[in-house]
Formats: C-alpha cells, sequence, structure tokens
C-alpha cells in the first residue's frame, strides 16, 4: 500500500486550529494533530506545539495552562459601555 503524507506548515496548523476552535470553542495540540492526520498531513507533537504557540501569539489567542496541556481559544472582549 502506497500512502503519501500531505506536508505540514503553519497554515495547515492555523486553519485545524481555527476549525476545531470555531467547533468546539477550545483546542489542544492533541486535537490539532489528529484532525490533521485525519487530513492525511504526517504530523509530530513538537512541530505542532511550536507552530501553535506562534498561530496564538499572532492572532492574541488566549492561551490556558492546566497541568496537563495548553488549552487555545479566541480572545474574549467585553462589550463597551453603552
Amino acid at each position: 500500500m502506497n500512502v503519501t503524507h500531505r506536508k505540514l506548515d503553519q497554515q495547515a496548523v492555523r486553519m485545524a486550529a481555527t476549525t476545531l476552535i470555531l467547533a468546539e470553542g477550545c483546542t489542544t495540540t492533541l486535537m490539532v494533530q489528529q484532525f490533521l492526520r485525519n487530513q492525511g498531513y504526517s504530523t509530530y507533537q513538537a512541530d505542532i506545539s511550536d507552530w501553535l504557540n506562534e498561530v496564538a501569539q499572532q492572532e492574541n489567542w488566549n492561551v490556558d495552562q492546566n497541568p496537563l496541556f495548553r488549552v487555545y481559544h479566541f480572545p474574549t472582549f467585553s462589550t463597551l459601555p453603552q
């Protein structure tokens, strides 16, 4: 069986994370990795973690650290007074 994998890049990580946050409200590197593998990408946890951290900084996403992993989600904006 000849299996070809798509080449992973930061844009693929950004799109996967955005899709997962929109669908689930948040994401983790493991969720992004599984999503991308299902899309045919060859993924490594270290690469996903590095790129997801860069994306989160560029997009000003919130990152919560719990004892096991980081949880990424879109920033929350407070409403302006009327």
